[in-house]
């Protein structure tokens, strides 16, 4: 664990609460930082992961165009009832992408010769260890919100750190997120004769991963091919029968990115398991818990709903 000593603070204000941005120094790679509300008093720590890409978790702190990237994040700070956690992806730059949201394309520094599964959850591991010991905190009740690709990110934090009592999983998979990308490919309306030249190209694009899974150079999907080997090595079902924690799924049901019959596996390994949890399926919504198209304020009711879920623990 990093000294205090060695530990950087710095405060930012928004117009009620404020946040602190902290930086731990790291023997090797980049330094951990993240970033955590001041509540009114000791309180759980919710920690939201965030979905794919570089995008950081703040733009422009220090500036009064300050924003969270990350939905619903500043609205449940200001409650001053958690104590709300974020936390940059190793190699995270502040500088802006440019590239599409969501991929890793045109993402700035070294973001892409580093970024996988492992990584990322080391950042995470490290950030949450050190926000347990924080005074603010009340480690006895941890909730963590994974969205998309943060979905089984969460599931392997809770895995791996036991002080995770309780997980939110949004447009979450199931298997490996191999099985996604061919259970999209049946779910569409081509004739079975394209679905299998597309189950094909499928199977020798995973081939050409797995032939050089370290790349950081070669891209599939918007993605290094290191990004992707990590992650199809994981299963967000198989890494959630290994914790306890209690768990809550929303699901889009015409989420085109993870297919609800992804997220149903997820569910119904779990409930067969006698383990604690709850699926939301949100009829007409997609990856966003919203219909295509829609603004993600309209998501505010699934959001706090997932918080009431947590709250009755």
């Amino acid at each position: 664990g990093a000294s205090a000593a060695s530990v950087q603070e710095e405060s930012f204000d928004f117009k009620s609460f404020s946040i602190t941005r902290l930086t731990l120094p790291a023997e090797s790679g980049p330094p951990v930082r993240y970033y955590l509300s001041r509540p009114a008093q000791k309180s759980p720590l919710v920690l939201y992961i965030q979905g794919s890409g570089c995008v950081p978790p703040f733009m422009n702190l220090g500036t009064a165009k300050r924003a969270s990237t990350i939905y619903s994040w500043l609205p449940l700070a200001q409650q001053g009832r958690y104590a709300v956690m974020a936390v940059d992806k190793p190699y995270q730059s502040d500088q802006a992408q440019e590239g599409p949201f969501g991929s890793a394309i045109g993402c700035a520094g070294e973001f892409n010769a580093h970024f996988s599964y492992e990584t990322w959850l080391a950042t995470l591991t490290t950030a949450v260890r050190h926000a347990l010991r924080r005074p603010e905190v009340d480690a006895r009740r941890v909730l963590v919100i994974g969205s998309s690709e943060g979905a089984p990110m969460a599931a392997g934090l809770a895995r791996a750190l036991p002080e995770v009592t309780d997980v939110v999983l949004l447009g979450a998979n199931g298997p490996s997120q191999l099985f996604d990308f061919a259970a999209n490919i049946h779910r569409s309306t081509d004739s079975d004769e394209i679905k299998a030249l597309r189950l094909q190209e499928l199977d020798a694009t995973y081939g050409a991963i797995a032939a050089d899974p370290a790349s950081t150079t070669k891209y599939a999907w918007g993605h290094p091919y290191l990004r992707w080997s990590s992650f199809f090595a994981q299963s967000t079902m198989d890494n959630l029968t290994h914790s306890k924690a209690r768990v809550y799924i929303a699901a889009g049901m015409q989420d085109s990115s993870v297919p609800i019959l992804s997220t149903e596996v997820l569910y119904t390994q779990l409930r067969t398991q006698g383990r604690d949890v709850t699926m939301r399926r949100i009829p007409l919504a997609g990856h966003s818990l919203v219909p295509d198209g829609r603004p993600m304020p309209e998501a505010q009711n699934e959001y706090d709903a997932f918080m009431a879920w947590f709250d009755k623990r």
